[in-house]
């Protein structure tokens, strides 16, 4: 499951959230590149130094134009206005600055012409050509949207990472709740043990157990926030847990454990196996008389980890095959938050009643390549 925000649409104009730094050298560049171009066009009818000061003129005062846009459009930018008035906004905006930037420019080259020609200042108020007008418009016009282009962009880059992170936080939480579930049933199950132990006054067995209940809980704070581990710390987990089981039961359980050196690498989710083992010593060591064997098998198969819990007991009755209780089905659960569809878990008892074997295949990740928990999911 993924965890999606949508964000909030209040205005055609997002929040103006370009960096000063950023906003300022693209104005810089912008404005510098358009200057030069307009300098060289200029060179056909006027003299260098004339097409200079005039298109410093224009750039200035474009430039000061643009920066009243930027103040502009961020006071409007909690309007709701639909796409028809976004368009006409921007071009009432567009059009009425450029007549505005051609008036404001016109009078400031005809003062600094009539004071070179005659050493005073005269200006009047001209006509603009319909053509310069257009130019002018659709100049602005482009610097608008290419403004708010960026400034969307940005936004919704700004957007997507928070997205990410808010999916990160409830991945991350969906674990360790799902972790959290399992220590409280293991705990109370561990606990009730030692209290008959203790009512039955072997006490040396109770102390050893408690013992052993430390060591484990030790390790499990040390993996609190971290969902993956290497097997072989699993591992370490799995055999504090047996030791434990062990004192409350005797001979009557044995364990193996058959691991692969180059499997020992690889990482899986804390307290994997745990529930898993607690399954196959409470449903087949405990359900016969004679006791039994659980066997832990790890290995690697075509890039991926195959870790098998089996044991010798009665096996799972036929009206219990989709009934896999809550360890079963939480370890699943934890799989596909992790893996997805590149996880698989199994079950497979005999058909003669004899035995389950709960199966799991995971890709293959050594701690360089999977320290980052998720990494293989969808």
């Amino acid at each position: 499951m993924s965890v999606r925000q949508t964000p909030e649409v209040s205005s055609p104009f997002p929040a103006a959230r370009v960096p000063s730094a950023l906003f300022w050298i693209l104005q810089c560049c912008g404005w510098t590149a358009f200057g030069a171009a307009m300098f060289a066009w200029g060179l056909d009818f006027m003299s260098p130094r004339d097409s200079l000061v005039n298109k410093c003129l224009l750039v200035a005062t474009g430039l000061t134009l643009t920066f009243l846009f930027r103040v502009l459009f961020r006071k409007v930018r909690r309007k709701s206005w639909s796409p028809i008035a976004t368009i006409a906004g921007l071009l009432a905006i567009s059009f009425s600055g450029a007549l505005v930037w051609r008036e404001i420019h016109t009078l400031l080259f005809q003062a600094y012409y009539s004071l070179k020609a005659n050493g005073s200042i005269f200006v009047r108020l001209v006509p603009i050509p319909l053509g310069t007008f257009l130019y002018d418009g659709f100049v602005l016009l482009a610097w608008s949207l290419l403004y708010l282009a960026i400034n969307t962009w940005l936004e919704l880059e700004a957007q997507r990472e928070r997205a990410i992170k808010a999916e990160a936080m409830a991945h991350k939480a969906r674990l360790r709740a799902l972790q959290s579930q399992l220590e409280p049933h293991f705990l109370f199950n561990t606990l009730n043990a030692i209290s008959t132990l203790v009512v039955e006054g072997q006490n040396a067995d109770a102390a050893r157990m408690i013992a052993r209940l430390s060591d484990f809980l030790r390790l499990t704070l040390e993996t609190t926030d971290t969902p993956e581990i290497p097997l072989a710390d699993e591992l370490e987990f799995v055999r504090r847990y047996l030791e434990i089981e062990q004192v409350r039961f005797g001979p009557s359980l044995r364990v193996t454990i058959d691991a692969e050196p180059e499997a020992m690498r690889g990482m899986v989710p804390a307290l994997l196996l745990q529930p898993l083992v607690e399954n196959a010593v409470k449903h087949g060591v405990l359900a016969s008389e004679r006791g039994g064997l659980v066997s832990i098998t790890a290995g690697r198969n075509n890039g991926a980890l195959r870790l098998c819990v089996a044991d010798d007991g009665p096996g799972m009755p036929q009206n219990r095959k989709r009934d896999w209780g809550v360890g079963l089905s939480n370890t699943a659960t934890r799989l596909r938050e992790l893996y997805g569809d590149a996880s698989r878990l199994s079950l497979d008892s005999s058909s003669e009643g004899g035995g389950l074997a709960v199966t799991i295949e995971l890709p293959f990740r050594s701690p360089a390549s999977g320290a980052a928990a998720g990494g293989d999911r969808r």
